[in-house]
């Protein structure tokens, strides 16, 4: 089982590490969804600023696998935490919350 991370971010993936480790998953972390990832996937962490990101096209293929996601962004960028929400992310958090509470 795996934790899947979209991110380019290092702080960000090693504490996304650690929360994979204590839910006793695997972490894969990458830049792209790539659709084979999504098996055996238990949680998709998604980090708002990755360049190109095309969320609503994410959340569009995630939705029938049923995968939880989480959305996260620096609490500055507030439109776009907005739009995560808007999109149908499971948990939309600011970074510190993130790191804070996972």
């Amino acid at each position: 089982m795996k934790l899947l991370l979209l991110s380019q971010d290092l702080m960000l993936t090693a504490r996304t590490e650690g929360v994979a480790r204590r839910l006793g998953l695997t972490l894969v972390s990458q830049c792209n969804l790539v659709a084979a990832e999504l098996d055996a996937c238990q949680l998709i962490v998604i980090d708002l600023t990755l360049p190109g990101l095309d969320l609503n096209s994410i959340v569009e293929q995630v939705c029938p696998v049923q995968i939880p996601i989480v959305a996260c962004a620096p609490h500055v960028h507030e439109a776009r935490l907005s739009q995560a929400r808007e999109a149908g992310c499971d948990l939309v958090v600011s970074r510190g919350q993130w790191d804070r509470d996972a």
